[in-house]
């Protein structure tokens, strides 16, 4: 059985010229025909991903963004999760990146969709565009981007809403050069507070994007001065099994991308960390295993320098003192 679309049945040449007939339909000036349209569209580009390309063939991206500024809730919801299905495929996904005009469209509709559905499926449209490494950077650039992505994780009404925006920040933080517009945002102070709240059921991705931001200097002096560490040492000893191993990647990464301050500040809980990563050296998955160790290394070493500096102060002093204090000569 082929494709059926508005009683259209058939195979490829069937499938593409329905697929015209419908754009052409988005494009028209009846607005109930135009509503019918997007529906269809939303559910053939879920359902039957041959589809995809032949939408896009017909001018199918222009035609959606061009509905996610209507005043019509109805019409802008269904083009917004239209052109969310339609990037599910790689190729189309990196036409609509190429879009003139799509990027702002997809912001306005996160900051100013008419419904909570509209502005998640924005969100999750910008995730699934994200996947393309080359466009991190030209949204990381757009003066709203970050901003409209915080204000749904912090606002979204549903968990869903707030996941999809963490998604978001993810693939930004993926970005060198995302990190510190990330943290200059307050990305962080936001992350820590989900991490805070063991019920958010968003504590691990908030680790996980910690856990790239900590790799430059900014993300990481944010994240000590957001009083985190406490928090990661107590997931790290007593949390899930992911909790655990997400915790010991954002301590590792303050470790590896901070400064001497960052490290002395997190080698001041040397021995509750080395106690949890021996049990994760035991119990832990292989990942788990292998960031442990590296961060057992550096802890020990430091540790080792540590009581060795202390030796040489407490001779050195002890020296000082015999050879300067009068009361020490015979």
């Amino acid at each position: 059985m082929g494709l059926r679309i508005e009683g259209v049945e058939g195979e490829e040449d069937d499938m593409e010229a329905a697929a015209t007939s419908l754009v052409a339909k988005l494009e028209g000036r009846d607005l109930e025909e135009k509503r019918v349209a997007v529906r269809e569209l939303r559910l053939v580009s879920r359902s039957d991903e041959r589809c995809r390309r032949y939408v896009a063939d017909a001018g199918g991206i222009e035609a959606l963004v061009a509905l996610l500024q209507t005043s019509d809730s109805d019409i802008q919801e269904n083009a917004v999760t239209a052109l969310l299905n339609l990037s599910i495929d790689p190729h189309v996904r990196l036409r609509i990146t190429e879009t003139y005009s799509a990027l702002d469209a997809i912001l306005h509709l996160l900051s100013s969709g008419h419904t909570t559905a509209a502005k998640e499926n924005a969100a999750a449209t910008l995730f699934s565009l994200l996947i393309v490494e080359e466009y991190r950077d030209v949204v990381g650039q757009h003066p709203l981007a970050i901003s409209e992505l915080l204000s749904l994780f912090r606002d979204a009404p549903t968990h869903r809403g707030r996941k999809d925006a963490i998604k978001g920040l993810f693939h930004l933080a993926l970005h060198d050069a995302n990190k510190p517009r990330l943290v200059m945002e307050g990305a962080v102070q936001l992350l820590v507070s989900a991490m805070l709240q063991r019920r958010s059921g968003l504590v691990d991705e908030s680790l996980s994007v910690l856990a790239i931001l900590a790799l430059c200097d900014e993300g990481a002096i944010a994240i000590v001065a957001a009083s985190a560490l406490p928090t990661l040492v107590d997931i790290l000893a007593v949390g899930p099994s992911k909790s655990r191993e997400n915790a010991l990647a954002v301590l590792l990464a303050l470790c590896q991308g901070g400064d001497d301050i960052v490290f002395h500040r997190v080698a001041f809980y040397n021995h509750q960390i080395v106690s949890s990563l021996c049990s994760l050296l035991v119990i832990g998955s292989d990942r788990a295993k292998r960031k442990a160790n590296e961060l057992m290394r550096m802890l020990v070493v430091s540790d080792s320098s540590s009581d060795s500096v202390s030796s040489q102060s407490y001779q050195s002093g002890s020296s000082f003192w015999n050879d300067s204090d009068p009361r020490t000569q015979v």
